[in-house]
């Protein structure tokens, strides 16, 4: 047997260099764990993920750790489960008589030895490898062994490291070129660009089109080295344009790589030929899928013959097993979802065929069946869970909304579908909510019961926008469809929402005719969603024209029904008319009361649009219990939550906002004002809770008053404090100030404690207030 010298020296060499790894950090740090407590670590995830890249790195930062060193074996141009202990007997270089069987020779190889044997590409042969593994780490008690596969060796004692896509930059939000590069998936790109193409740069111009190139990606490090290469000869625009078409364009990777690395199509197809007949069906299946979705979706839509009963779940848990099928846990729920990559080359294998259009038909159907169920049983206990769904979902009820808007004439399945998702456009959506309606009903224009309620939903949008004109005529033509059709029901909702279009532009009159008449209507034909959203504006029309005791108690039975219906979305808005009242009233106790517990009932629901209604209320009742500070804060947190909806507070609603505003400003003066309002615009989520509910903690309540607090600050903390005030990340700030990421953790935690506050963002706040009177 050749000198183990020789041989460690061999096998290091045949190690994969180990290239800059970019936002593994948890990755590494889990597998190192890992082996101080067990003997068998396998990083699994789909193909091109950089598993192999992973396990370099890994070798290199462990390689001391074992005296008899490191040893990397390549199984990719393995075919037989048979041949797996020789290769690895070839590639570390033994050498013995060829009637010695090479398991056997493994085996006294390794006895008495503490070593790490990576074993790279293990999927299309697991049989060997288990075979070879379980026998190798009962022979040597100090052997350590690091698999990468797709799926993993199921072996007792294995445990398992999931390797995901790198994190994309988001495209919904402009970020700087500095921002972006704190994703590792840009930091990637921008590294492997570099290395082909030396005047490639990243801009604040190239930013928002390098984070679109990064989703289409999929945050895939294989897929960035591809994309890389044609960075050498094409522009960030040039490549975008042509990305579509991925599988063609993203080739000629690195030459010295296993067959199936070299180009994305191949890669994607070496995972399909491993999997069995029926995982195949069901990955083409599941490519009809948007999003993520949870295993009754997948049931109802893909569970078609011949993937019924446990055979769906088999093949399921074949394409989560081999990382084809990504899983997530979000609220408690298991979802499923793809990869961008994947989920295309799953539709382009099933074409165009018999057995996708069915699948594509059970899609739309089933979530449009669902959008009608949710709306027709929004006002309910499951609310919340509702609302979830509608935005975990979206894409997918996008892509049934598109395929509905082609759908034979007479279906009438995208006004439908449009209409029944009112309370989701409601909830922070009414931009989206505006520009479906409008083409449904661009798409269909027959007189029937889907566009009258089309057209009052439409209406009830465009009034919110403050577009009463518009609002007031989809609401006639709901009208006249519900006289035509003979739908009172129709009729009904269109004069709610034009009661609502008429207390907009202050025409109380007409509004409350309107919204009586409406009421009357919904009482008749027991229309709980029209009672409820009657009654809160009934109610507050009424309060305007003077009439509290009307008011009150058209808002004490709005809550009484949603109570009875265990419904709290409908309640908030009915306990904010009656604080609106007693704030009228200038019973500030009460109004204050009955509008913490709207806000409170509308926290879980993300309504950016109604928390911006309840807090300026909010404000000013502050201003008018003589706290005009915090009431500048909640105008500041009013306009930032207006901005994210992208509208303004309609109409009446929108001169009171002005008035409050206006009052505050000439409290505070300008200067003070506008800090104030800013601070109100830069809090999270938690802290404007916290700041509506009164919390001391929220905010520091007067800017001046964290000079003193920041003066606790060492020189190096305030200069840590200073960035957080600019929204650095910890890694950003360790560039700037030429220290490591864990030095900066140690100063913000000293920062926080030494400020009594719980988070980066109060700090940032407390620094800029700060620092900024400093200087």
């Amino acid at each position: 047997m050749p000198e183990m010298g020789r041989q460690v020296s061999r096998a290091r060499a045949l190690t994969p260099p180990a290239a800059e790894l970019f936002g593994r950090q948890r990755e590494l740090a889990s597998a190192r764990e890992l082996f101080a407590s067990t003997r068998l670590v396998t990083l699994t995830g789909p193909g091109g993920v950089g598993k192999t890249a992973l396990s370099a790195g890994l070798s290199a930062k462990l390689d001391r750790a074992f005296r008899d060193g490191v040893w990397f074996v390549e199984l990719g141009a393995q075919r037989s489960s048979d041949t797996v202990a020789e290769a690895v007997v070839t590639q570390i270089g033994l050498s013995a008589p060829a009637s010695v069987d090479a398991e056997e020779q493994l085996r006294r190889h390794v006895a008495d030895r503490s070593m790490l044997l990576i074993l790279d590409n293990c999927e299309h042969v697991l049989p060997g490898c288990r075979r070879l593994v379980s026998a190798l780490l009962a022979a040597s008690a100090e052997l350590r062994v690091l698999a990468t596969s797709r799926e993993p060796l199921g072996i007792r004692g294995e445990r398992v490291v999931a390797v995901r896509p790198l994190e994309i930059p988001p495209n919904h939000r402009g970020l700087t070129a500095d921002e972006l590069c704190e994703y590792p998936a840009a930091a990637m790109l921008k590294a492997r660009a570099k290395a082909v193409n030396d005047q490639f740069e990243i801009t604040d111009r190239t930013a928002a089109e390098i984070a679109q190139l990064c989703t289409y990606l999929d945050g895939m490090p294989l897929a960035i080295e591809l994309a890389a290469m044609r960075l050498r000869s094409l522009s960030v625009h040039e490549l975008l344009t042509h990305i579509d078409d991925r599988f063609a364009l993203l080739t000629s990777g690195d030459p010295t790589a296993a067959p199936h690395h070299r180009s994305l199509d191949a890669l994607v197809r070496w995972s399909y030929d491993l999997c069995s007949s029926t995982e195949q069906l069901l990955w083409e299946r599941m490519a009809v899928f948007s999003g993520s979705v949870d295993l009754p979706t997948i049931r109802a839509v893909c569970g078609l013959p011949p993937l019924q009963g446990t055979k769906l779940f088999d093949a399921l848990d074949g394409l989560v097993s081999k990382s084809i099928v990504l899983t997530e846990t979000t609220h408690g729920d298991m979802r499923y979802r793809f990869l961008e990559t994947l989920r295309e080359f799953g539709r382009a294998q099933a074409g165009a065929g018999e057995d996708y259009g069915r699948v594509r038909r059970a899609h739309t159907e089933y979530y449009r069946t669902w959008a009608s169920r949710a709306a027709e049983n929004f006002f309910g206990p499951r609310q919340p869970d509702m609302v979830q769904r509608w935005e975990s979902d979206l894409t997918d009820l996008e892509l049934a909304f598109d395929h509905l808007l082609h759908a034979a004439p007479g279906s009438h399945g995208a006004l439908e579908l449009a209409a029944d998702l009112r309370f989701f456009w409601m909830n922070g959506h009414l931009r989206e909510g505006r520009r479906w309606l409008e083409r449904a009903l661009a798409n269909d224009m027959t007189v029937c019961a889907e566009r009258g309620n089309a057209l009052w939903a439409a209406g009830w949008i465009e009034a919110l926008h403050g577009e009463t004109h518009t609002a007031r005529e989809l609401l006639d033509e709901a009208d006249t469809i519900a006289r035509k059709i003979g739908d009172p029901r129709i009729a009904a909702r269109a004069a709610t929402w034009t009661g609502l279009a008429a207390l907009i532009t202050g025409d109380f009159e007409v509004s409350r005719s309107s919204l009586e008449m409406a009421y009357t209507a919904h009482l008749e034909h027991a229309d709980a969603e029209g009672l409820l959203m009657t009654l809160f504006l009934l109610g507050f029309v009424r309060s305007i024209s003077g009439d509290h005791v009307g008011a009150t108690d058209a808002g004490r039975e709005a809550v009484e029904r949603s109570e009875r219906l265990g419904d709290t979305w409908g309640r908030s808005y009915s306990l904010w008319m009656l604080g609106f009242d007693a704030w009228t009233r200038q019973d500030l106790d009460v109004a204050e009361e009955y509008a913490e517990q709207s806000l409170t009932l509308r926290w879980d629901y993300h309504d950016d649009f109604g928390s911006a209604v309840v807090l300026d209320l909010m404000a000013g009742i502050a201003l008018d219990d003589g706290d005009p500070k915090k009431a500048a804060k909640m105008l500041g947190v009013v306009a930032e939550l207006l901005a994210i909806v992208d509208t303004e507070v309609p109409g009446m609603l929108g001169s009171r906002y002005q008035a409050i505003k206006s009052a505050v400003q000439d409290r505070l003066g300008d200067d003070l004002f506008a800090r104030h309002h800013d601070i109100g615009r830069r809090l999270d989520r938690g802290q404007r809770m916290r700041l509506a509910l009164g919390s001391v903690a929220a905010v520091p309540s007067d800017p001046t008053d964290t000079v003193a607090a920041a003066g606790l600050l060492t020189p190096r903390e305030t200069e840590v404090a200073a960035l957080l005030a600019e929204g650095l990340s910890n890694r950003a700030i360790a560039g700037k100030l030429v220290l490591s990421p864990r030095t900066v953790e140690v100063h913000v935690e000293h920062i926080l404690a030494k400020l009594s506050v719980k988070s980066r963002t109060e700090a940032g706040l407390w620094a800029a207030a700060a620092l900024g009177k400093k200087a």
